[in-house]
């Protein structure tokens, strides 16, 4: 159970830590797409060849960045899934564990209540011999 625990907690945190790093990159993913509209309105306006050079380069750099922050944060999605589908595979490995432990529980506790009637019905079959004894006349 302590073992579980401790899976379960470093599982939380390490989830935790993936929809806080997905949560960041959708940030930035917008904050990039922002910039590269701009960028690109910008070029639009450029008046000077050289001007419009710089402005679609920066357009493109802005985008390869919101391509590299989008890929991140799908990684961070499917490594939340992946945080997800563990936890709940430790859960049903507790839950199994448990069921067992309890099984077991049930199967020592009809035995000992067997082993106890046995040894009932074995008082009872002794009282009942000595009582016989007692009836039966003794030969001298």
């Amino acid at each position: 159970a302590k073992m579980a625990k401790q899976t379960e907690a470093r599982i939380e945190a390490a989830e935790k830590q993936a929809e806080l790093e997905a949560e960041a990159d959708k940030q930035l993913v917008a904050e990039l797409e922002a910039k590269e509209k701009q960028a690109e309105k910008d070029a639009a306006l450029a008046t000077s060849k050289k001007e419009k050079a710089a402005k679609e380069k920066e357009a493109r750099e802005l985008l390869k960045k919101e391509k590299a922050a989008l890929r991140k944060e799908r990684k961070a999605e499917r490594l939340e899934n992946v945080y997800l589908a563990e936890e709940e595979t430790e859960k049903k490995i507790v839950q199994k564990k448990e069921e067992l432990a309890r099984a077991e529980e049930e199967k020592y506790e009809a035995v000992e209540k067997e082993y106890e009637q046995v040894a009932e019905l074995a008082k009872e079959d002794e009282l009942e011999l000595s009582l016989v004894k007692k009836m039966l006349p003794k030969k001298k």
